[in-house]
């Protein structure tokens, strides 16, 4: 089966400061998903006072939604992902790691002043392929 997603970082730019790409390139007979935003609220309603657990949560609900949708961490071709006060990124590159292995998609992460609720720290949007 061909790869439908593929990453690189060409030595011509800047290379990147975590675990993440700077080029996703998407085969033409893959089918685009897109995931609506996925905040660090648990299954039962509770929301982790730490960030980090709300980074982990979000990501958590993306690999669901992947798993449910016939797609796989791997397809991912971009995430990105607002914060609202910073994120250790020891802690981030080590969740990452955790949940999409060494998968290392296109990814912008934004600092915004307000998510859904004044309690909800952090947002993750997705785009992948199946």
């Amino acid at each position: 089966m061909t790869r439908k997603v593929e990453f690189w970082n060409p030595p011509s730019a800047t290379q990147p400061f975590g675990p993440y790409s700077l080029v996703a390139g998407v085969s033409a007979d893959a089918e685009l998903l897109f995931f609506s935003g996925q905040v660090g609220i648990g299954i039962d309603g509770s929301v982790p006072q730490s960030i980090e657990k709300q980074y982990e949560l979000a990501l958590r609900s993306i690999f669901a939604l992947l798993i449910e949708s016939g797609s796989s961490p791997e397809n991912v071709v971009k995430l990105t992902t607002y914060i609202v006060e910073p994120i250790d990124p020891v802690a981030l590159r080590r969740i990452r790691s955790e949940i999409l292995g060494e998968i290392r998609p296109a990814a912008t992460m934004l600092y915004v002043p307000r998510l859904l609720s004044d309690d909800v720290l952090v947002e993750i949007d997705a785009v992948a392929v199946r």
